[in-house]
């Protein structure tokens, strides 16, 4: 069995993408079966509406190419549809929950100082139902907070934003309430703002091609049904298609969530040494771990 990761470590920004792959590769089958478990419900709710909106928008514009330019503009009344609406609200919904589970994960995990024993979907259900409410006040605040930035400029939102990646694993790991939390994270980034941009950006995008893998039957449905090759049962290839790339889109949004928590790790360490106390306070108690000490370059 490999070694359990030390999360309160400082890290360079190279050793905190491996170690974000290194998490998630280990504790693979615990973590996607929890994620299937607690989010795949409106994950996959969300995939059926998406098939569903997909194939009746395709059915329309197939229609419009038909009709002409009076059928273009009836034809605007059917893209934003209920089902559109109900994929948005089960998206958000399973894409909530999705990251409250990884959080909780890993915070279980640091309790027990790896997953030995195994962590099962019902102790991160447990934890995920004790801090949805919590967690949803933090994603209401946060995006008024960001609209209200952008107003003004987009600078001060994508700075906010970047700020704020923290906020959640701040809230949840150390109980505080949203303004707590909001100068907690100010506190951690100083001068690190650079370094958590870059690894938001680096891992967004990695996270992003795997999720297009996971869009190709969604691909290839849009182009069968563009030169209406499909035709009777469309309704419910477009659901399974829609049903693959959401479940999956919402799987590899673990890359993300992880890599912020090692980034708040990081920091932490970084300016409380919080690793370097437990281990001398483990001294004489227990076999002291070696603690890798290097100075952050970016």
């Amino acid at each position: 069995m490999k070694p359990s990761i030390k999360l309160l470590q400082e890290r360079d920004f190279g050793q905190k993408v491996n170690v974000t792959f290194e998490f998630v590769i280990q504790n693979l089958k615990p973590l996607m079966v929890a994620l299937l478990c607690i989010a795949g419900p409106a994950a996959l709710v969300a995939g059926i509406f998406n098939g569903i909106y997909q194939s009746n928008m395709f059915s329309t514009l197939g229609q419009n190419n038909a009709g002409g330019a009076l059928s273009a503009i009836a034809g605007l009344n059917n893209v934003f549809t209920i089902p559109y609406f109900l994929f948005i609200v089960f998206l958000l919904a399973s894409s909530v929950v999705a990251s409250l589970t990884v959080y909780s994960y890993i915070l279980i995990y640091e309790e027990q100082g790896g997953n030995t024993p195994a962590i099962a979907p019902a102790q991160i259900w447990e934890r995920v139902q004790g801090n949805l409410f919590k967690y949803l006040g933090f994603t209401i605040a946060l995006l008024f907070l960001l609209v209200v930035a952008a107003l003004f400029l987009i600078i001060p939102a994508i700075y906010l934003g970047v700020v704020f990646s923290l906020i959640y694993i701040v809230g949840l790991r150390e109980n505080l309430g949203f303004g707590d939390s909001m100068r907690r994270c100010f506190y951690l980034i100083t001068d690190k703002w650079w370094s958590t941009f870059g690894l938001v950006v680096v891992i967004s995008i990695i996270q992003s091609i795997i999720g297009y893998v996971f869009q190709i039957p969604t691909g290839i449905f849009a182009l069968l049904k563009a030169f209406q090759v499909l035709d009777a049962g469309s309704t419910v290839v477009g659901a399974i298609a829609g049903v693959i790339g959401t479940v999956g889109q919402v799987l590899s949004s673990c890359l993300l969530n992880t890599a912020v928590v090692f980034q708040y790790y990081n920091l932490v360490e970084r300016r409380e040494g919080s690793g370097i106390v437990g281990a001398i306070d483990a001294i004489g108690t227990a076999e002291t771990p070696k603690i890798a000490r290097r100075e952050e370059d970016f």
